[in-house]
């Protein structure tokens, strides 16, 4: 592995020598995002349908056009009179055209027929290709005729536009948390074989992978240069069915709050990560902070010397370029690494975040972060009255993953149930323990051969 900072091309890339021009293109991107966020763009279900034809590398020959698809389907009947036949036709729209215009989800199959149509949408779902299927062989999804038993739905299939084999398309988007990737194939493998489960929940498993592979990769961010002790560190959810929520709540402090900064800062460390890894053209590959750390340790006098002078002159110019930003009022926070390139690497960081803060450049800072806060305000994000907002997982959510979590199993220890929650990234106190363990009694899915937390097992369910 190898490090060098590369000054003349965050001089050009960044354009130095005219107007700073914050986050340029580089071979392979961190994240999807741009400064201009409109949310009517973000649309879940547009993501799932691109996602799955890049992993079965499939295309559409034609956009699957509700109107389109019923004609399709009136003309393969001969009908004895129009009446008859409009009847029809309004059957096929109520049980297979949903409220949206799409194709409603009977099958798995019909979860490559839905139409991406916001770019950003299509951007998204190549994001999360490349970070959660990471290079994975081809996977498709069945089209054995047993599949589908009834006469209306196969005319439905007759009626969808072909599938093309699409060649795979090289990663746009750097992978730096591969352990979640291996994470999302086990879980992934598993939801496969579940036709009916797959059809209606694989949009809840790709919306959870999607929070947790930013929200880890965030946090492991903030750590700039630190050793990074552990690869997954959990943050605390609470349960919807929780009546009291408090300030006072360890899911209240390291929930929401805790990750909360990490995700305004998104844009410097974006722009961060891009000044140390910016290149020549057709060099694929991202360093984390850490990996960069590591190789500056391992480095000759000489090698670190020449980064350090690289590093000064970029802070010099980075300070002239931005004449608009008052320098002598920032507050600098002086880390103290083992080695003094990475005190100065740390600099700076601190002044893309400062200058971002404290100019007209506020706007594309903030418009940035929105794609992914507006995403965790429609999915696991609820403001609590005085408490605020916090992470709150509900009662589909939660049931899905414990189903994902105990696999083909007949049951589970409620304990490690516990455990494999952390592994994929969640954690709860013990308050929104006992109300989950209260539900799950509810529901009845509690097996207790003793009162003791090692002898309660959830049982499986569908």
């Amino acid at each position: 592995m190898e490090f060098k900072l590369d000054l003349e091309t965050i001089i050009d890339k960044f354009k130095f020598d005219s107007s700073i021009r914050h986050n340029p293109k580089i071979p392979v991107e961190l994240l999807p995002y741009n400064t201009k966020f409109k949310d009517m763009q973000f649309n879940l279900k547009e993501v799932v349908g691109e996602f799955l034809r890049l992993v079965g590398q499939k295309k559409m020959s034609s956009e699957a056009n509700p109107e389109q698809l019923v004609e399709a389907v009136l003309k393969s009947i001969d009908f004895k009179d129009i009446n008859q036949k409009n009847e029809f036709k309004q059957m096929i729209r109520t049980l297979f055209i949903d409220e949206n215009n799409q194709l409603f989800l009977f099958h798995p199959q019909t979860l490559y027929y839905i139409n991406t149509v916001e770019n950003e949408n299509r951007k998204l779902a190549e994001f999360l290709f490349a970070v959660l299927w990471n290079g994975n062989a081809a996977w498709e999804i069945s089209n054995e005729e047993h599949q589908t038993d009834d006469l209306m739905s196969s005319l439905i299939f007759k009626a969808l536009p072909v599938l093309k084999s699409e060649e795979l398309q090289s990663p746009k988007y750097a992978v730096l948390l591969p352990e979640i990737s291996e994470l999302f194939a086990v879980d992934f493998e598993w939801l496969s074989t579940k036709q009916d489960l797959f059809t209606q929940q694989f949009e809840k498993l790709l919306s959870y992978y999607y929070f947790f592979y930013i929200t880890q990769m965030l946090r492991r961010n903030e750590a700039l240069f630190a050793k990074y002790e552990k690869s997954i560190v959990p943050i605390y959810f609470t349960f919807e069915e929780e009546e009291r929520l408090s300030k006072t709540r360890v899911s209240y402090e390291y929930g929401w709050k805790n990750i909360e900064r990490s995700i305004n800062r998104m844009f410097t460390h974006v722009n961060f990560h891009k000044m140390l890894n910016i290149s020549v053209e057709g060099v694929e590959e991202v360093l984390s902070y850490q990996e960069i750390a590591e190789v500056l340790r391992t480095g000759t006098n000489e090698e670190i010397l020449a980064i350090e002078e690289a590093v000064d002159k970029v802070i010099e110019q980075y300070r002239e370029g931005l004449s608009d930003v008052k320098w002598s009022q920032m507050s600098l926070n002086l880390e103290t690494y083992d080695l003094p390139v990475l005190n100065k690497l740390s600099i700076l960081f601190q002044m893309i975040e400062y200058q971002f803060n404290n100019s007209f450049r506020s706007k594309p800072y903030n418009e940035y972060k929105m794609w992914f806060t507006h995403f965790c305000q429609r999915t696991f994000l609820k403001s609590r009255g005085r408490s605020g907002k916090m992470l709150i997982l509900d009662t589909d959510y939660l049931l899905f993953l414990t189903k994902i979590i105990i696999k083909d199993e007949h049951k589970i220890r409620l304990k490690k149930l516990f455990e494999q929650f952390e592994v994929r990234g969640i954690i709860y106190d013990r308050d929104t323990q006992v109300s989950i363990i209260e539900y799950f009694e509810k529901l009845n899915l509690l097996e207790k051969k003793s009162d003791s937390g090692d002898a309660i097992y959830v049982k499986a369910f569908l």
